[in-house]
């Protein structure tokens, strides 16, 4: 309902639009990663949920086995077994235990252990180093583990020629292949646990992405359906207030025209009762219709009919004329056989001719004029009505924002105020698409 008075009034076409029907609940429809993310095995969900207990396994594993070597060459009589060799191994143990939480710290505490402190050539406590890199490449990044296996590399070889003269007086002297190969071998053990390391990194980092983007996409269609929702509300709400606005004006109009002529012309008021009736039967029929909508059950589809469009435009007219407006009707031109381009018409003409009724002072003249033309749709509603009464009705003009909106839909306009010479005028501007297979700009009729 709109304020109408002696000043000015503008509403140029606010940028509206939206989705015509509200997708259904978020909940029910399932995320990205419900719909394809594959079951995981029991056994690595509890391994995820207490990663401790894998580094405890690899630190285990990892000491049995320096343990059975040293064992065996200690059985053979080709190694000795020392207390520092004891405290060593035990140290190498305990490090590799934070692995995970600190890898680097642990990938210098291992190299210095099994290198630096001594050359661990009679066990396969060397491993530590590529086991440590491993963590580096994929709790850090590939490339750190890279740069930490070319340093710790870099110190094996320093370490290995700077303990070879002592490892000489306990293994004897080496042959011509036996310092490449042992080189050779620690360089493959290192870039094999980079490898393995950057292929885990690799793989957390796909799966890290692949969550971000189920969350972003979960985000964008909750997004989505809020908007559509809101869109559709506003739609509907829109058209509860052309309906009951101008229901309502009919019928206190028709009311006390009734109750004005009651005692002088009973049959008028009969007449103006009956057209009360009418009215609120036709109010109810299409607030029904609006609010079937909003329904999914089954029984709601048979309430559920076409919108008002042009064929209606003489019948809204010849209301408006029943309860006192003296309006002549015109239209120019073939309408579009758009069902949504005529319900903008449609409530265009609605909305004007119910403020002009419910705030114009005795018009004399009232004019509807549709003309449908090759490019736009114009709609004009002018009249007579003065404006200036003391104590005049005012409304919140949700009605001339409700225009603007449905002639934004279309990319049109709508302009209302007053009139120079008196009265008011409403003037809505409707551009038309061209029908499928015709060019555009082309006659409709």
């Amino acid at each position: 309902m709109d304020e109408r008075g002696p000043s000015s009034a503008r509403a140029a076409s606010p940028a509206a639009g939206g989705s015509p029907a509200a997708p259904g609940s978020p909940a029910a429809a399932p995320t990205p990663t419900q719909a394809t993310a594959a079951p995981t095995p029991r056994v690595r969900r509890f391994l995820r949920s207490r990663p401790w207990l894998v580094d405890v396994a690899v630190s285990v594993v990892f000491t049995l086995i320096v343990v059975a070597t040293l064992a065996s060459e200690v059985a053979t009589g080709e190694a000795q077994v020392t207390p520092w060799q004891v405290v060593t191994i035990a140290g190498t143990a305990i490090a590799l235990l934070f692995r995970r939480r600190a890898p680097l710290t642990v990938l210098v505490v291992v190299t210095l252990l099994t290198s630096v402190v001594t050359f661990s050539a009679e066990s396969n406590l060397l491993l530590a180093v590529p086991i440590a890199l491993y963590a580096v490449a994929a709790f850090r990044s590939p490339v750190i583990g890279w740069v930490a296996a070319a340093a710790a590399y870099l110190v094996t070889v320093v370490s290995l020629f700077a303990w070879l003269p002592v490892l000489e007086d306990r293994l004897g002297a080496p042959s011509a292949f036996d310092i490449p190969i042992v080189l050779l071998t620690l360089a493959m053990a290192d870039a094999v646990g980079v490898l393995l390391g950057t292929n885990t990194w690799q793989r957390a980092e796909r799966v890290r992405a692949l969550t971000e983007r189920a969350e972003q996409l979960a985000r964008e269609r909750d997004n989505e359906a809020r908007i559509a929702t809101l869109a559709e509300r506003s739609r509907i709400a829109r058209e509860m207030h052309d309906i009951v606005a101008h229901s309502l004006s009919v019928m206190i109009t028709l009311a006390d025209g009734a109750g004005a002529s009651l005692q002088r012309d009973p049959e008028r008021a009969r007449l103006a009762l009956d057209r009360l009736s009418e009215t609120g039967r036709i109010a109810l029929r299409d607030m029904r219709q609006l609010l079937s909508v909003l329904g999914d059950t089954p029984d709601a589809a048979p309430a559920r009919e076409p919108a008002p469009g042009h064929s209606d435009l003489a019948d809204l007219v010849e209301r408006f004329r029943a309860a006192g407006l003296p309006v002549r009707f015109s239209v120019h031109g073939v309408p579009l056989a758009d069902a949504a381009l005529q319900l903008a018409v449609y409530r265009v003409v609605q909305e004007a001719l119910t403020n002009t009724l419910r705030y114009a002072r005795d018009p004399q003249h009232v004019t509807v004029a549709v003309d449908y033309e090759r490019a736009d749709t114009t709609v004009t509603v002018v009249d007579d009505g003065r404006t200036d009464a003391p104590g005049a009705s005012v409304g919140a003009g949700r009605g001339i924002i409700g225009m603007g909106e449905r002639a934004a839909v279309f990319g049109g306009t709508v302009e209302a105020g007053p009139l120079p010479t008196g009265g008011w005028r409403v003037r809505a501007v409707l551009p038309r698409a061209p029908e499928d297979g015709s060019p555009e700009g082309s006659d409709d009729a």
